[in-house]
């Protein structure tokens, strides 16, 4: 069992860098880099097994299918996002797709190249994952906080651990090592309009960042901000009281073995204001062009949209040049769905 000894919380904070982490990991290129990247997984693990000439063995084709699933759910999600507002949805189809490793990992297949798919379900995972830790205090933080009087000790405990806390140096130095976004050589100013504002429980009247009134009015560097969904209740706000140096293993002098720990921020669940805090104006707005090859995909037996080469992981060497309005073809493999995607590279 693993020693805890509290730490104290002095990183110096940077509202600007915080609330662009939260608004560009809610994004829609960056979800839709999410769904490309389950494709990119499945493609990757099918050539494994091929290569392993492994298919049938277990459930390998089970996990190629399960991950263009995801890739496909994630879009799913980003009309609902796109044409309701509505990002809930979004939080189990990225959970599910960051937290299938045990899954993998239990299949005797998966577990002997553990190796060889590790590298590329870490940086899938991590991108998914983030993204829904971003969404998941809006699933039930607001409504316990409002039941907070009747709840027992163990809900009481899960009341006070935030999903999204501390500043995002770490995390956006994550976001850069896997290639998952540009990070701008000067955050944008994020203004807080201070007329738009809302108490934890209450429905939420505005989809995007909120900082607490401590950290606004009173300059307290101990608070997070949260990325709250319009129509859900308000989570109340998490003050980090410091971090929790887990010891894994003690140093061993003697030996040679030095100590291993890790270090994880401790919350505590208060009261607050929260005002809105902006996206800052970004010229030509945020969704990218419907023609851009971040999100050009085609459904077989639908035509293609637009002319030019494309792939599919469905099927091996299977580059080819459609021209606007050819029915792009499916293949009948193990694969799953068929799904044609605009290849970045358009030379013959």
């Amino acid at each position: 069992m693993s020693e805890q000894i509290l730490l104290p919380y002095d990183v110096p904070r940077n509202l600007d860098r915080d609330a662009w982490f939260l608004y560009e990991t809610t994004s829609i290129p960056y979800y839709e880099l999410c769904a490309r990247l389950c494709e990119e997984f499945a493609h990757f693990f099918n050539k494994l097994v091929t290569g392993h000439q492994a298919h049938g063995m277990g459930r390998v084709d089970y996990w190629v299918s399960r991950y263009l699933t995801h890739a496909e759910n994630i879009r799913r999600g980003i009309e609902f996002v796109r044409t309701a507002g509505d990002y809930m949805p979004m939080l189990d189809f990225l959970s599910s797709a960051s937290s299938d490793y045990r899954g993998l990992i239990e299949n005797a297949f998966g577990y002997e190249t553990r190796d060889e798919w590790e590298k590329e379900f870490e940086r899938m995972s991590y991108a998914c994952g983030t993204g829904a830790a971003v969404l998941r205090n809006n699933k039930w933080k607001g409504l316990n906080w409002l039941n907070r009087e009747s709840l027992n000790e163990q809900d009481r405990r899960l009341l006070d651990n935030s999903n999204v806390v501390g500043d995002k140096s770490t995390a956006i130095q994550h976001l850069t090592e896997y290639q998952l976004a540009a990070i701008p050589a000067a955050f944008p100013t994020h203004p807080i309009d201070r007329s738009v504002q809302a108490k934890p429980g209450d429905r939420c009247p505005r989809s995007g960042v909120w900082v607490p009134a401590q950290w606004a009015d009173e300059g307290a560097g101990d608070f997070s901000l949260a990325f709250c969904v319009e129509g859900r209740p308000m989570p109340p706000a998490y003050q980090i009281l410091g971090l929790e140096k887990h010891v894994i293993s003690e140093a061993e002098p003697e030996h040679g073995l030095p100590e291993f720990a890790s270090y994880s921020p401790k919350t505590k669940a208060v009261d607050t204001t929260w005002y809105f805090v902006h996206k800052p104006d970004v010229r030509g707005g945020e969704q990218p062009n419907p023609q851009s090859p971040l999100r050009l995909r085609c459904e077989a037996n639908k035509p293609c949209p637009r002319e030019g080469w494309w792939f599919t992981p469905a099927k091996a060497d299977s580059r080819r040049h459609f021209k606007q309005g050819e029915v792009m073809p499916e293949f009948s493999t193990d694969y799953g769905l068929t799904i044609w995607q605009w290849d970045t590279n358009q030379q013959d």
